[in-house]
């Protein structure tokens, strides 16, 4: 077999057809004569084969055919090469690994530059090279001009380049690092994943051969023939993709080699040095310049150890989220300040000084109502997780790399799996929908009332001279050209993959100027936030090996009865007259109402009151159809009430307490025409008793009713008059803290006027956290992740928790961080009380 024969012809001889630059003609014989037709045409096997129909187009020509012992050699040539780099690489680590550190650290970004430069001349400068090469000329012509190698390189690695290892030496550590303490193997489902577009665009010239490469384990890189269950499991891989990822191991090992050797230049290599430094590095995770957290290694996976399918993980990604989510539900019924903020950052940009006010209401409702439905589908994900975890658990021992999965346990994670992926494209469908109505954005879009449609009917249209094209957006306006590709679907290979883009974001707002960061607000971003974590839960399932068989929407609605595919069927729980209602009053009777403020006197007593009043008459008012839509759509009465059960906060026993106190402690206060004697400065909280260093408490059992809910945040802005400690009767021991965390705790737990109104710097409150035994990750887009690091560690206490890092400010306004210290309360244990300063 050989490629058709092209001949070069003058193109303006058929601009008739519309054909502009170098044209080629062949015979359409010659074409049909090339076909290659793969042992298997589904979906799953298309990512190993050409399909016979995609080869009558150029780009994907095989360039030959490979004999059984070409292909053979060829597949042991790169398994033994990436080998025997590895060991190189190992070997020098441990004899001269604190030298290597030493010298890139000391090495300026021009210098680093002008290292790799010389020692690896095809890499790519710039990061981002599969967007910047689909836009290429080079990448239409189908290589039909020839491709040179060093392009060929480039792909093979897309996310490696000049920029990406000079800027922080952190980077080169830990691709050093993870490449080396992992065989290839580990790397296999990865390294496949980032050629999916590059392969379904036809970006590499290969050859066919049918035989197919072991893709786990011992025998990995081993030729074997097509096996059907085993090509759909994806323990085996197509010859000319598995060569594609072989080859860029191997390569990717070279490459390391490489700058290891210019590194070590003049070194005396017999002199072996310490490598403690490079040990607790590793040890203790890498960052970016200027980040106090831990980087993502959703973001950053090329970076970190290779992924690895975990349930349990998943379930702890979800569970986060969930109480992440079920916390903010809880403060908008309970705490009138954080509710005002809410709507406050809801209504911002062109868009929202646009429209109606009933359109106005009808919009923070649905924003809203959407944060319930967040919490459900989170809660609903985890419930198929533990499903599928209860399967796992049953089948452990049956399920391998090389053999079939247990039928019930494939059938659960094909459900997950489907679950997750439309959850992803609902999510990014929203990001479409939402972002031209965010102030960083609405300057981009008319908008037009159109009333005839309805009172919140809307004709949205893109404004003149501003980039359409998305190779000019790409190249003018990066950010918006991100959040467009973001809407593409998961499944479609030529789509850019959802990972890829959320590092480029987080990449280009690093960069940024304020007023570009600013573009991506505190609503959008939780949004996208959310949107990174389900498609990082979708990328883990699909990396499970084996791999399960993929199922259909409707029939898993008709076969599954658990809670998510009963609520998946559910079209809608508000009509639009529902919305408009309840948030033209929430507006009018609550937003827009006097707030209590001054001095605490009857009249602010009854502004509180007031705007309490209404923001529970909105939540009683949202609480009625959504219960009659669950009823009426088979769900349990227990499964009815656990939902309703997370918008029902303010008629819990604590919270009427907790105003009721709040509201005769302020009577008494105005009665009292005591002034309070000056307090002097203290050291401790409460009484004298047993102190002890801090450590993180083990987190609190999780409730399904909200924990103790203290008065609203408004209401904290003022002294504590009157309130007495009986420190014989505490005996609750102590936890020394330093005191950067000793004045955190100070503002998130507040007793004075002047705490509660302070706000905190994000990097002070990662680092106090720090001191109180937490480790902060990344935990995709603004939601930052707090691990004990007893937990982190393999230990057994502790727990986690999600923070969302403002943005673009990074300062924690006291509103959003006595939220905090309230959450800390609920799931650690955390009170004011409990902590002194260490001496």
């Amino acid at each position: 077999m050989a490629m058709p024969v092209l001949q070069k012809i003058d193109p303006s001889s058929y601009i008739g057809q519309g054909l502009s630059g170098p044209a080629y003609v062949t015979e359409m014989s010659e074409v049909e004569a090339s076909i290659c037709t793969p042992p298997c045409e589904c979906t799953d096997c298309q990512h190993s084969f050409y399909a016979s129909e995609e080869q009558y187009r150029p780009c994907f020509w095989y360039r030959g055919r490979v004999s059984d012992r070409d292909a053979e050699i060829i597949a042991a040539r790169h398994i033994k090469d990436a080998e025997q780099e590895r060991q190189y690489l190992l070997q020098r680590l441990a004899s001269h690994a604190d030298t290597i550190v030493n010298r890139w650290k000391k090495k300026s970004r021009a210098k680093r530059q002008a290292l790799l430069a010389g020692a690896i001349p095809e890499l790519y400068e710039h990061r981002w090279l599969i967007p910047r090469y689909s836009y290429m000329p080079e990448s239409k012509r189908g290589g039909l001009e020839g491709r040179n190698w060093a392009r060929r390189c480039q792909l093979l690695l897309p996310w490696l380049s000049l920029e990406v290892l000079k800027m922080n030496p952190a980077v080169f550590f830990a691709l050093l690092h993870n490449r080396t303490a992992y065989p290839p193997q580990d790397w296999a489902t990865f390294d496949g994943r980032q050629l999916i577009l590059s392969w379904a665009c036809g970006h590499f010239d290969v050859e066919y051969s049918g035989k197919c490469v072991i893709m786990y384990g011992p025998r990995y890189g081993e030729l074997v023939d097509w096996q059907a269950s085993s090509a759909h499991r994806a323990d085996i891989v197509g010859f000319p993709k598995a060569r594609l990822i072989l080859e860029g191991q191997a390569y990717l090992m070279v490459v390391l080699r490489k700058i290891v050797d210019e590194i070590l230049e003049g070194v005396n290599l017999n002199q072996p040095t310490t490598s403690e430094k490079w040990k607790l590095m590793t040890k203790l995770g890498f960052s970016h310049t200027n980040e106090v957290e831990l980087w993502s290694p959703y973001t950053n996976q090329a970076f970190s150890a290779p992924p690895v399918f975990s349930i349990d993980n998943l379930i702890s990604i979800v569970q986060i989220r969930l109480e992440a989510v079920g916390d903010h539900l809880c403060f908008l019924q309970t705490e009138p300040a954080y509710m005002r903020r809410n709507i406050k950052a809801h209504r911002q940009g062109e868009f929202h000084k646009a429209i109606k006010k009933d359109a106005a209401g009808a919009i923070v409702t649905t924003e809203i109502f959407r944060d319930i439905l967040s919490y459900w589908r989170w809660d609903w994900i985890k419930t198929e997780c533990e499903y599928v975890k209860s399967i796992h658990d049953r089948f452990r021992d049956s399920i391998h790399p090389g053999e079939c999965l247990p039928s019930v346990y494939d059938r659960a994670l094909g459900a997950l799996e489907l679950l997750l992926v439309n959850e992803v494209i609902d999510r990014a469908r929203h990001i479409g929908k939402v972002t031209p109505q965010r102030p960083g954005f609405s300057q981009n879009w008319n908008f037009q009332w159109q009333p005839a449609n309805g009172p919140t009917a809307f004709k949205v249209d893109r404004k003149r001279g501003v980039p359409v094209e998305q190779k000019d957006c790409f190249d003018k306006d990066r950010l918006e050209w991100c959040l467009i590709q973001m809407q593409g679907e998961p499944d479609k290979q030529t789509n850019y993959d959802h990972a890829m883009l959320f590092a480029l974001l987080e990449n280009h707002l690093a960069a940024s100027n304020p007023k570009e960061k600013a573009r991506v607000d505190e609503i959008l971003y939780q949004k996208l936030s959310d949107l990174e974590a389900c498609h990082e839960m979708l990328v883990s399932v699909r990396l499970h090996r084996p791999q399960n068989i993929a199922r259909e929407i409707d029939e898993v609605e008709r076969s599954e009865n658990r809670v998510a595919w009963k609520g998946r069927k559910i079209p809608g729980y508000l009509t639009q007259d529902d919305c408009i209602r309840l948030g033209t009053a929430l507006l009018e009777n609550f937003y827009e109402a006097p707030s209590p403020s001054g001095q605490k006197n009857s009249l602010w007593i009854s502004r509180s009151q007031f705007i309490r009043k209404a923001l529970e008459a909105f939540w009683s008012g949202l609480r009625k159809n959504p219960k009659k839509v669950l009823e009426a759509s088979g769900f349990s009465a227990e499964e009815v009430h656990a939902s309703m059960e997370v918008i029902s906060s303010n008629l819990t026993q604590e919270y009427l307490d907790s105003v009721q106190a709040e509201q005769q402690r302020i009577l008494a206060s105005i009665e009292s025409t005591r002034v309070p004697a000056a307090v002097p400065a203290q050291k401790e909280w409460g009484s004298d008793t047993t102190t002890q260093h801090a450590a993180p408490l083990p987190k609190a059992k999780g409730k399904t009713r909200p924990a103790e809910q203290v008065r609203g945040v408004e209401e904290i802005d003022r002294a504590v008059a009157g309130i007495t400690v009986n420190s014989s009767q505490d005996r609750t021991p102590k936890l020394q803290v330093k005191k950067r965390a000793y004045d955190m705790l100070s503002l998130m737990f507040p007793a004075t006027a002047e705490e509660s109104a302070k706000s905190i710097e994000w990097s002070t409150f990662v680092h106090a956290m720090s001191d109180m035994g937490f480790l902060a990750r990344n935990g995709g887009g603004s939601a930052v992740l707090f691990e004990s690091r007893d937990l982190a560690e393999g230990g057994a206490t502790g727990g986690k928790i999600i923070f969302h890092k403002p943005h673009p400010i990074p300062k924690i306004d006291s509103i959003i961080l006595h939220s905090m210290g309230k959450r800390m309360s609920k799931w650690f244990g955390w009170h004011r009380e409990l902590f002194v300063l260490e001496l």
